[in-house]
């Protein structure tokens, strides 16, 4: 990879790392002063609430200078977790302003994921971009694993605090590691002269991005089916705090996530040339296989934790594809608004799944939204075989299989 390739993964470690002790840390609370698993389930939904309305940011991620863009999206998501940590050792912190100054703060955060996915793109030769998505993946999934480990540990004898100070001062450090050393190119849209003032340029440019997501159906059909999915799996995420006895635990099981989706990251560049209606229809399968068995067998010490791994692995493998799928599939100059599009369409639901998770775990058995997850990969294995455009789809990953 390249100097600046290099830059951006750094920049994207250091938030990786401090994203997912806040997130834990947050969970962590809610259960602490409410053991609500209702309440639970919605600290879940907010969190991935912003993820639905990535596509407002689309036409500024093409227009605008990207480096600007990461370097304020840090600054302000900075600013607002030392605005909970102030809080938090005031005893203000109320749970409505923390629901809402996390949204706040993540809704910034997710502007920088398709500005980072169009650098990637911009940067690297398509024959390398699973590839490179896979190196990223890896990188911060490593770091994953350590934070999501020793998150419990911390909490425990470090105090949440000192978490969501030592967050705020990652943010602030990256965005500044972005606006000094990361040097990238000017895309072709951002030179283009402008048709009219900031909101009709806006206004042109989402009207564009929009048409040519739209036109894009095979890479839609995908994307609907994997909707679906999100929605079944988020219903089980929410409530692995509910079921965790202590902070350690809850660890266990983000660890075990963790190390899984390492694993599909490292396999993802050796299966991708096996054609697109064989790999995702298995993947799905064994999943959604893994995931149920994992919490059929519960209360057997370690085999939860490694069924639950294993399940990962396929949904690793899963996600590497589905950003390459979009990289490779949208034309130049719209990688940005488009990846943008479908990322919140990714998303649309999950905030519904995680509060119906919280809910269904709130008036029946934990477990039994978390046996159900695992259900929707089984059903999008069914979809993807039924479905005569995606059945038909006998390419590889990197070979495109829209029109341009």
């Amino acid at each position: 990879m390249n100097k600046q390739l290099m830059i951006l993964l750094t920049g994207r470690i250091i938030t990786n790392f401090a994203d997912s002790f806040y997130m834990i840390a947050t969970i962590w609370y809610v259960k602490s002063v409410t053991a609500s698993p209702l309440l639970i389930g919605l600290t879940s939904a907010v969190a991935i609430l912003p993820v639905t309305i990535q596509f407002l940011y689309g036409p500024i991620i093409d227009r605008f200078s990207k480096k600007k863009i990461l370097f304020v999206a840090m600054l302000g998501q900075g600013a607002l977790v030392s605005l909970i940590s102030i809080l938090y050792y005031t005893n203000l912190l109320w749970l409505p302003l923390l629901f809402t100054l996390m949204f706040v703060a993540l809704s910034l955060s997710e502007c920088t994921y398709p500005t980072e996915s169009a650098l990637i793109e911009s940067l690297t030769p398509r024959e390398h971009l699973t590839k490179v998505n896979s190196i990223f993946s890896f990188s911060y999934q490593t770091l994953d694993i350590i934070c999501d480990a020793v998150s419990g540990i911390l909490i425990a004898f470090v105090g949440l605090g000192l978490i969501y100070v030592t967050n705020s001062v990652l943010l602030l450090g990256t965005g500044l590691l972005f606006l000094f050393y990361l040097n990238v190119p000017k895309s072709e849209r951002e030179t283009e002269e402008r048709t009219g003032h900031f909101i009709t340029q806006y206004k042109n440019d989402f009207i564009d991005g929009f048409l040519v997501v739209k036109k894009r159906h095979t890479l839609l059909s995908i994307v609907f089916g994997i909707i679906g999915m999100n929605v079944m799996a988020t219903m089980g995420i929410a409530m692995l705090p509910v079921i965790s006895e202590s902070s350690a635990e809850y660890g266990f099981w983000l660890t075990a996530m963790s190390l899984g989706t390492l694993a599909g990251t490292i396999l993802s560049s050796r299966l991708e040339s096996i054609s697109l209606n064989r790999i995702l229809p298995l993947l799905s399968l064994w999943s959604g296989l893994t995931w149920m068995l994992g919490f059929v067998v519960k209360d057997v010490t370690v085999l939860p934790y490694f069924l639950f791994a294993l399940s990962w692995m396929g949904i690793g493998i899963i996600g590497i594809y589905v950003q390459t799928l979009i990289q490779v599939n949208l034309p130049k100059g719209y990688i940005g608004i488009g990846f943008a599009f479908i990322s919140s369409l990714l998303g649309s639901l999950s905030p519904l799944g995680y509060l119906l998770g919280g809910v269904i775990g709130e008036f029946t058995s934990v477990r039994f939204p978390l046996v159900l997850s695992g259900f929707g990969y089984l059903v999008f294995a069914v979809y993807f075989m039924v479905n005569p455009r995606l059945r038909s789809l006998n390419k590889p990953l990197n070979v495109r299989f829209e029109e341009l």
